[in-house]
């Protein structure tokens, strides 16, 4: 639709920028009072998706045409849920600052938790995405790394060195992989392979060096900070 939704916990709103008004600049309209908004995103349908960090729930809901909310729905009952993302084929994905990573279907039931799903530990994960193969993406704040979801195999370590602090992310189709590092206050990008399917021969395998190149189902990854 052309517009930019942001989160402020300073004013515990969400606003959409609409720059088709009559104003000259554009408008900023404020949409939904909310306790403590985080992450934000759009899922597939159109819908915003707020994380309350401090109520413990994830927002859905639609605008119609006057800016008004439609079709809330809440996910309750999360630790401290930061960064929310879009799933390709419906849903969201969460993070929890005490430690998981969840994904919701689009009914907003619970599909299944990343840690106990693949076994993996996480410190704090923060930023996550997904990718246009359906593979999750997190941001690990504590540990400084992100890691790779696929939805079959294991999990599959990106980039081990480079972060400070990583918070927010995203990946675009071609394979570029954003990461906000809050420390050294810039946006670090990676490159990395989204085709072929990962078919990784050493599960489990440790981090790697992001300048080291790998091999997975035939695809190669530079993982080297551009």
């Amino acid at each position: 639709m052309g517009m930019v939704a942001v989160a402020d916990m300073v004013n515990e709103a969400i606003w959409v920028f609409n720059p088709h008004t009559s104003l000259s600049k554009g408008e900023w309209i404020k949409i939904r009072t909310v306790g403590s908004p985080r992450g934000i995103g759009v899922d597939s349908m159109g819908k915003i998706l707020v994380a309350d960090y401090a109520q413990g729930q994830v927002h859905s809901f639609a605008l119609d045409h006057a800016f008004r909310t439609l079709n809330v729905h809440t996910v309750p009952n999360l630790q401290g849920p930061r960064y929310v993302s879009p799933v390709p084929s419906g849903g969201f994905v969460v993070s929890e600052e005490c430690g998981d990573v969840k994904v919701f279907m689009s009914s907003c039931k619970l599909l299944c938790s990343l840690s106990s799903k693949y076994g993996h530990q996480f410190g704090n994960p923060a930023g996550v995405c997904v990718d246009t193969d359906g593979s999750i993406l997190v941001a690990d704040e504590q540990h400084r790394t992100v890691h790779l979801f696929p939805e079959h195999g294991a999990p599959i370590c990106l980039v081990s060195t480079g972060l400070r602090r990583p918070a927010g992310m995203a990946c675009s189709s071609s394979g570029h992989l954003f990461v906000a590092d809050t420390v050294e206050n810039c946006v670090k990008v990676f490159k990395y392979c989204v085709r072929p399917p990962y078919r990784p021969t050493n599960a489990g395998a440790s981090c790697a060096d992001p300048t080291q190149t790998h091999r997975w189902g035939g695809g190669v990854i530079p993982l080297q900070p551009r």
